[in-house]
């Protein structure tokens, strides 16, 4: 048997459902992973490239550690620029693929991939979706995501105390080996991936040295590190309620968003972390417990997406809620995205951004009510930035929150922030803002 393997978000070997499931008849594997002109193309808002400056970089890190690994176990990836329902069907039958196995995606374009892919392909070639991204599979829920709530706090009490994470899966010791006589292209660096889709040739970023990120690039060997040193080696899982909320150095947040993002590191493998340390230091403290919820935040935005389908992206609400009026002006949104808005706290976030494609979950909060709520512009304006500035963009968590802060979301309460209180509260001696005051 030979299984065509479309890689996506789930660019790791441990707790990897997939890899998990090849049959021992399975003869041959091929991994694919498809650089989709759509998903690094423009937006349909700004018009910029979804993949930006800091993603891309960390993407290809990701592979190269990630091909390193597969190569250690008897098997490659093959590189292919272009839409996968174009190249996958192609591939299939060049190697004579009897299926086509990947992981499953939460969100409406990504379904419309899958949609066009299956289209595509003989019949004879199915098509097989595993579940690699959540905490919680939705078959494993204790509710049908159909009924799943419109609040995060109902969705917690209904599910909190019934579920049963299950345990992560171990990483395979051996691959399959590529189809015989089959030789897989090799990854392209960013100029060639720039030429090959007609883009201008990206500009490299040092380093930023004020950037919070830890400084261990893209991959599932530099995200498992990143895992053992925060939860293991440094013990921060204790203190992380005290410290969440704090917006400088790399201790403060355990920065795994970037590769849960990309799927090099898997939630599962997180809460096997947390538990161990639960077992490790007794009674559970107010960091772990915060730690959980953090987790199952992230999978109620996916299930939400998989739930409210298109209208989880649009500009009404999940209520059917308007957002408030809008006054849209590009050149106060360029203000902003800039940090040129005259407020301090929010300029100093944008150009941390901007500088490392990261910023503090509070940041995130606060520019994004900005925005919206002070300078009244087009919440999708924000979100959209979001997708092009990010390291860690996730669709369902990003337009979540900015759908959150926008009033379009779960919650119908008023979500304005008091932006010079949070700078009051949270940069009370105005370090952070000092830290980024210029570019």
């Amino acid at each position: 048997m030979t299984v065509l393997y479309w890689l996506r978000n789930d660019l790791r070997l441990h707790d990897n459902a997939v890899l998990t499931a090849l049959p021992p008849h399975a003869t041959t594997l091929l991994p694919v992973y498809c650089f989709d002109p759509v998903a690094l193309g423009p937006d349909p808002y700004l018009e910029l490239p979804r993949t930006g400056p800091h993603r891309l970089p960390f993407l290809l890190e990701t592979l190269t550690d990630l091909q390193q690994r597969y190569a250690t176990l008897g098997s490659g990836i093959h590189f292919v620029v272009g839409r996968p329902e174009d190249e996958l069907p192609a591939l299939a039958r060049q190697v004579g693929a009897e299926a086509i196995w990947a992981s499953a995606e939460h969100t409406t374009e990504e379904w419309e991939t899958e949609d066009a892919l299956e289209a595509a392909l003989n019949p004879k070639t199915p098509l097989r979706f595993f579940e690699t991204l959540t905490l919680l599979r939705p078959q494993d829920l204790p509710i049908p995501v159909r009924n799943l709530p419109y609040s995060f706090s109902k969705f917690r009490f209904d599910v909190f105390s019934k579920m049963t994470v299950r345990p992560a899966e171990p990483a395979p010791t051996q691959l399959p080996p590529l189809p015989a006589g089959f030789a897989p292209a090799a990854l392209p660096n960013a100029a060639a991936l720039a030429a090959a889709l007609g883009q201008p040739a990206p500009t490299t970023r040092p380093r930023d040295r004020r950037s919070a990120l830890p400084a261990l690039g893209g991959g599932e060997t530099a995200a498992l590190a990143r895992l053992h040193d925060y939860a293991v080696e440094r013990h921060l899982i204790g203190r992380y309620d005290d410290t969440r909320n704090q917006m400088l150095g790399e201790a403060f947040s355990t920065k795994f968003s970037p590769w849960l993002a990309n799927g090099s590191l898997s939630a599962r493998q997180i809460w096997a972390a947390i538990d161990d340390y639960d077992a490790v230091h007794g009674a559970r403290s107010k960091g772990v417990m915060q730690l959980r919820l953090e987790l199952l935040w992230r999978d109620y935005f996916r299930l939400l997406a998989l739930r409210a389908g298109a209208d989880f992206f649009r500009w009404r609400g999940l209520r059917d809620q308007l957002p408030k009026p809008t006054n849209p002006d590009r050149a106060v949104f360029a203000r902003w995205t800039q940090g040129r808005t005259g407020q301090p706290f929010v300029d100093a976030n944008m150009r941390e951004l901007a500088a490392t494609g990261f910023m503090s979950n509070r940041g995130r909060q606060n520019v994004a009510s900005y925005l919206i709520h002070d300078l009244h512009q087009d919440w999708r304006w924000g979100a959209a930035w979001f997708e092009h500035q990010l390291i860690d963009y996730d669709p369902a968590s990003n337009w979540g929150n900015w759908k959150y802060i926008a009033g379009t979301g779960t919650d119908v309460r008023d979500t304005a922030f008091d932006v010079p209180q949070q700078a009051q509260r949270y940069d009370r001696q105005g370090r952070y803002v000092r830290t980024w005051q210029q570019p």
